[in-house]
């Protein structure tokens, strides 16, 4: 008869392809996302109002369906460090849609309806694979065997913030500069208001000063001067 621990062993050596709930609930769903998105895309008439929004939802829609392609190689004792990117994407793509909504290049019942499949994506990732901050029950790797106990800390959402962009950001990502890059990819040309609204526990000078690091480094661009300045990743 096979231990507790011998289970856990075998299950963390399992990959996650052959993981039917997570195969169901986060792969089938977000590759439903993707194709609901290039449906969608194929109704929008191309202009010059609508082609950047067009471009960009393309491009985030066929990244989400490559990320989460590849989340079907990982081991499940892996996943925990290796989902972030799969959230990343996805978090993206909701930031995509709204904008093109503000934009009126999509409907806004077609936005709240991919939302809802994202949320439930979302949830389940944070539920069963992200960090926590608790005592959590991991293996480390195939050749541990034991159960080991570890605290996840993580730095506290703002109070009253509950958006998926500030779950993220702050649940998953401690750099603040890797923080800003995340919110300006997923909205390009932003401004010092904008991301002080999403990352809300510093101040707008502090802000200032991580994007001219930012800048000096070469990974982000400004256009525009003083208050009509505007910030994006340079590609």
């Amino acid at each position: 008869m096979q231990t507790n621990n011998e289970k856990d062993t075998l299950i963390s050596l399992r990959k996650l392809s052959a993981n039917d709930d997570y195969y169901n609930i986060v792969f089938k769903k977000t590759e439903r996302i993707s194709s609901a998105v290039f449906y969608i895309l194929s109704y929008i008439e191309i202009n010059d109002r609508t082609k950047v929004h067009y471009t960009y939802l393309s491009d985030k829609a066929m990244a989400l369906h490559e990320v989460v392609i590849t989340t079907l190689n990982l081991f499940e004792y892996e996943v925990r460090d290796k989902i972030f990117p799969l959230q990343q994407a996805l978090v993206v793509m909701e930031s995509a849609l709204t904008i093109a909504t503000a934009a009126r290049v999509v409907t806004n019942d077609i936005t709240e309806s991919i939302k809802v499949e994202i949320d439930t994506v979302l949830r389940y990732i944070r539920n069963h694979y992200s960090h926590q901050d608790q005592m959590v029950s991991r293996i480390d790797s195939p050749t541990n065997t034991s159960s080991v106990r570890q605290r996840r800390s993580r730095p506290s959402i703002p109070k009253n913030d509950f958006s998926s962009d500030a779950v993220l950001v702050y649940s998953d990502l401690r750099d603040r500069t890797t923080r800003i890059k995340t919110v300006l990819e997923a909205k390009p040309e932003a401004t010092i208001k904008d991301l002080s609204e999403i990352i809300t526990d510093v101040s707008t000078k502090t802000i200032q000063r991580d994007l001219n690091g930012l800048i000096a480094s070469g990974e982000v661009i400004r256009q525009g001067e003083r208050r009509w300045s505007k910030y994006s990743i340079l590609k």
